[in-house]
């Protein structure tokens, strides 16, 4: 969808118009108001509460993950915003809007000469671009509490005025949430992810015990835990659980299509996985996928490398970028000439971007890091990916329940205490079911609580021993990997990777000399994604080289 002064136009697909005599609503992404249907019966509430009380106090009434454009057709006025959550990607440059990063920038008629250099050296050791920029000087995400406004080919940005995060305490019933959230979408067929750990879990036992008839999905390798645990809880919830495997045959194939659909917002390879396994729920006739992305504000686990001081008033950005954000840095050896010394300034510049998210409390810092410069990059590039093909929601990413859990006391985030209580409260026996996280429960029973203290201290040791492996050897050991064995081979034996790290050393950005058995496999993704959208920015066909686009077979549904 592309948004100007003129009119809405490039409709792409899952993208929704309604209008009315006074207003017409588009969006793409899923959208609702608690306690009503998804979709057009919303977007009516919406317009009600838009006549009565005006566009800042309307768009707060919306959940979801989604983007909307709203015009005036009295005042000949376009309205653009995401949701509230920050969970969706959409861009503007100038007087345009565009639910598409690849579209706006081969609109924009700019060259390779508006990515910056400091952005290539972001994204190659992060595999995104932070802070609502993108590859190209000019392009910007728009922002949860922007309201884009388009009028006469001028474009001028309003508030929202959301809360801060670190604003007084929501006042939030999670229960009655999931109960009216459950209304809301009681008429689609819904696919919740269901992983070996806890976030997960206890989404698909809130929408059980609120009725809701869904399914459970997960891609990756049978047999690891993390795979074979939700086994378990889906039988005992008497939930059908799909299983995606991945499969890297004739990936090579499909690396447009990856690219296209990653919007060349992140490394095109995060999704092998993902695009096939979306595309067979696609198949099965989903509406609505339901993950448990934000379960983190309701747990330590952004704080466990200040374990156990939770309530310090310093924080260590630095300790916290190498540990949860920034484990495997580019080599200073592949790069030539500027972007040598650019990446080795890199780790100071980030963590001077981040010094504005400090707060008065080291855990709250971290939080507050996690939720404005991560997840809402993160995360909205997978679920505006999904958001190709149905909608995708992710309950406890939604700002209220953010700041709720961000509210919590310290003690009620350690050792799982919230899932504890929820789950355990709801359904007994699941919360009981060994966790791929290092086979601790989610019960909140005493007796269970003694014998996952032991594992729980064994699996922060293990965690602490990763990441170290991860510095020191640039590979993740004592963990099972949901990916396919022969991914990265495969990734190093194709023609596309090799071409992109041409292009990157005919551009000046690798050094001439680097061999691609000094490139770590984290990166390599990175640098193929980075080529590719310079040749799109060029004009060229980044199909070129790659064959005839054949059918799917990266991934094998099973039941």
């Amino acid at each position: 969808m592309l948004i100007t002064s003129e009119g809405i136009t490039e409709f792409q697909s899952k993208e929704q118009v309604w209008e009315d005599a006074n207003y017409k609503v588009g969006w793409k992404g899923f959208v609702f108001i608690l306690g009503v249907a998804t979709g057009v019966e919303s977007v009516m509430a919406f317009l009600e509460e838009l006549r009565m009380s005006g566009m800042v106090a309307a768009v707060k009434l919306l959940k979801g993950h989604f983007f909307m454009t709203v015009y005036d057709k009295q005042a000949d006025m376009y309205y653009a915003f995401i949701d509230n959550s920050g969970a969706f990607e959409a861009f503007h440059m100038e007087a345009i809007v565009s639910t598409s990063f690849l579209a706006l920038a081969k609109k924009s008629g700019y060259g390779k000469e508006r990515v910056s250099k400091e952005s290539i050296i972001e994204f190659l050791n992060f595999g995104n671009i932070y802070h609502n920029r993108t590859l190209v000087d000019g392009i910007f995400k728009i922002d949860c509490n922007e309201i884009i406004v388009l009028c006469n080919h001028k474009k001028t940005i309003l508030s929202k005025e959301l809360e801060k995060l670190d604003d007084a305490c929501p006042k939030v019933d999670v229960m009655e949430f999931f109960r009216l959230f459950s209304k809301s979408v009681h008429h689609l067929k819904v696919s919740a992810d269901l992983t070996g750990g806890v976030d997960s879990r206890l989404v698909c036992v809130l929408l059980d015990h609120h009725g809701v008839p869904f399914e459970a999905a997960i891609t990756g390798r049978n047999g690891i835990q993390d795979v074979e645990v939700p086994k378990q809880v889906a039988s005992a919830l008497k939930h059908e659980l799909y299983v995606s495997e991945p499969c890297v045959d004739r990936l090579e194939q499909r690396v447009p299509e990856l690219f296209a659909w990653c919007d060349g917002m992140n490394d095109l390879f995060k999704h092998y996985r993902t695009l096939p396994h979306h595309q067979n729920r696609e198949q099965r006739g989903i509406d609505l996928v339901i993950s448990g992305i934000g379960g983190e504000f309701f747990k330590e686990n952004m704080w466990v490398q200040d374990f156990p001081f939770y309530a310090r008033k310093k924080s260590n950005i630095r300790r916290f970028l190498r540990m949860r954000m920034l484990q495997i840095k580019c080599k200073s050896t592949y790069f030539a000439g500027e972007y040598k010394a650019l990446n080795d300034g890199f780790e100071d510049l980030v963590v001077q971007k981040l010094e504005p998210y400090l707060l008065d409390m080291n855990t709250k810092t971290y939080d507050s890091i996690y939720y404005h410069f991560r997840m809402k990059t993160v995360a909205s590039t997978f679920i505006s990916a999904a958001s190709h093909l149905f909608g995708c929601y992710s309950p406890f990413l939604e700002y209220d329940l953010v700041r709720y859990g961000f509210h919590l006391k310290r003690r009620e985030r350690f050792f799982n205490q919230y899932h504890r209580k929820m789950i355990t409260q709801l359904n007994a026996p699941v919360a009981k079911i060994r966790t791929a996280e290092g086979g601790i429960s989610v019960s909140f029973e005493k007796t269970e609580i003694l014998k996952d203290m032991v594992k729980y201290i064994r699996n922060r040791t293990r965690r602490a021993t990763k990441v170290l492996g991860r510095k020191l050897f640039h590979k993740t050991y004592l963990q099972e990997s949901p990916e396919h064995p022969e991914l990265f081979k495969t990734i190093r034996s194709m023609r596309v990777t090799q071409e992109a790290i041409a292009l990157l050393k005919q551009e000046g950005i690798l050094d001439d000399k680097l061999h691609m058995s000094e490139i770590l496999d984290t990166h390599l993704g990175n640098m193929v994604t980075i080529a590719l959208f310079m040749r799109l920015l060029e004009g060229k066909d980044v199909r070129e080289g790659q064959g005839k686009q054949q059918e799917n077979s990266l991934a094998v549904a099973s039941v």
